[in-house]
């Protein structure tokens, strides 16, 4: 990378497509942000290179990739080139104005000094109890929105309330022992499953966000909030381009409207 002197930027720095205009612009990584800002690009730069870590791509990403000329899909970078050359490891290349890098987020606390008590190794941020409390330093010290892949504001609030209750003293942490058993087994069970470390806070599961909620008598998420993100994306992997405007679960949405989190707003704020 330090070699290739033309522009390189990360997915977090993207605003708009206008600036690419007539580039060559390759985004490496073909993940939620990559699939969004390719079909951005496409009606603006001259061609849009789609580099992934696989080629077994869903439906929706194959609909776009053969409605657009200009839009194409590469395996990974092998090497990148001093006079602008991008190498894929299939052995092809091309010469490429920008490479914009939607390869996701680290956990980074250049703020934080815990004397080495909690660490980030591979993405790994710990040793934290239930992705929150770092037995150490519990709960003067807690961590909200680690976790990925969930449905993030409930969980983030039942994170906050559960961190609330233990300042104010109407709940108690386990011992550090114990959170450190858990923490140990938590760590065994995704070894035992083959899941990588850096997908340690890759959550993936309804059931634990409930189990979650269960430390704190935080209610379960509701069964319309489930259905509707497994619909958008079951949607959004056969019609990438349109899922957004287009769904099947118009029941589900009425089921929403009539919870709590709608029914406190006024008719002028539901209007869709």
């Amino acid at each position: 990378m330090d070699t290739w002197k033309r522009k390189q930027m990360h997915s977090h720095i993207y605003r708009v497509p206008e600036p690419f205009r007539n580039e060559v612009v390759v985004v490496v990584g073909n993940s939620l942000s990559g699939q969004d800002i390719s079909m951005e690009l496409v009606e603006v730069a001259k061609e849009v290179h789609l580099s992934a870590k696989s080629l077994n791509i869903t439906e929706g990403l194959s609909k776009v990739i053969s409605k657009h000329e200009n839009l194409h899909l590469h395996p990974q970078i092998e090497t990148l080139q001093e006079d602008g050359r991008v190498v894929f490891v299939d052995g092809s290349w091309l010469i490429a104005d920008t490479i914009l890098h939607c390869t996701g987020y680290s956990y980074t606390f250049p703020f934080l000094d815990t004397k080495g008590m909690v660490a980030v190794d591979d993405d790994r941020v710990g040793p934290l109890y239930e992705h929150t409390f770092p037995p150490a330093l519990a709960p003067s010290l807690s961590f909200v929105g680690i976790p990925r892949k969930i449905i993030g504001f409930p969980f983030f609030e039942a994170q906050a309330k559960w961190i609330a209750q233990l300042l104010s003293g109407k709940r108690t942490l386990p011992s550090r022992e114990e959170m450190m058993r858990s923490i140990e087994e938590f760590y065994r069970s995704r070894d035992a499953a083959a899941i990588p470390k850096h997908y340690t806070h890759d959550i993936g599961d309804f059931e634990y966000c409930d189990r979650y909620g269960d430390h704190i008598g935080f209610p379960h998420l509701e069964e319309w909030r489930k259905q509707l993100c497994l619909s958008a994306l079951v949607n959004a992997d056969v019609n990438l381009e349109a899922y957004r405007d287009s769904w099947e679960d118009h029941e589900l949405l009425q089921e929403a409207l009539q919870s709590p989190h709608f029914t406190q707003l006024g008719a002028e704020d539901l209007t869709f």
